[in-house]
């Protein structure tokens, strides 16, 4: 039927029975002329997308311009109120407030500083300690030593280090 119909109609004599679409009267001829507009842009984007172009930026009508006029704000330059003038007392009263400001500062980075000393003093006995401890294998057995006394200290690491043995270890009849 297909085959028939495309025949025909190349030939002619099948008319087209799809009636093109009217276009609605707009009242409005601004909504008339946006609508229209977007119907081109929407045909423009479909085009450009069969052809691969889909990346392309798209192109102003020639009413519209590039970019909106540039307004110039009026700038009015204002001077800082002056700052009320202080009597003497209020003057030294201000200065003893910047000065224990300064002196809590000073503090609180005396002690970042003993902070930091105290880091680099461990941090030099550790050295120290890795330096006279020799070879990776003294380093080793000194670290396995220290891990099994700690887990040894501890009464949930002993429970468990017993169930181990009781698991792993040899059964209970072949035991000396």
């Amino acid at each position: 039927m297909a085959y028939w119909l495309n025949k025909q109609h190349k030939a002619g004599q099948v008319e087209d029975r799809v009636e093109p679409r009217s276009e609605k009267g707009f009242e409005d001829p601004e909504l008339a002329e946006r609508t229209r507009r977007i119907r081109e842009e929407i045909q423009r984007k479909i085009e450009q997308r069969a052809r691969g172009y889909a990346h392309e930026r798209p192109t102003r009508p020639h009413g519209e311009l590039a970019e909106p006029p540039l307004v110039i704000p009026e700038v009015v330059v204002m001077r800082p109120p002056e700052p009320p003038r202080l009597s003497e007392t209020d003057a030294t009263h201000q200065e003893a407030e910047r000065m224990t400001e300064i002196l809590a500062q000073q503090v609180v980075w005396a002690e970042k500083l003993e902070q930091a000393r105290e880091i680099t003093d461990v941090a030099q006995r550790r050295t120290q300690f890795e330096t006279e401890a020799g070879s990776k294998e003294e380093l080793a057995k000194v670290a396995v030593r220290t891990a099994l006394g700690d887990d040894l200290r501890d009464p949930a690491s002993l429970r468990r280090a017993f169930v181990l043995r009781e698991i792993l270890g040899p059964p209970v009849a072949l035991r000396p």
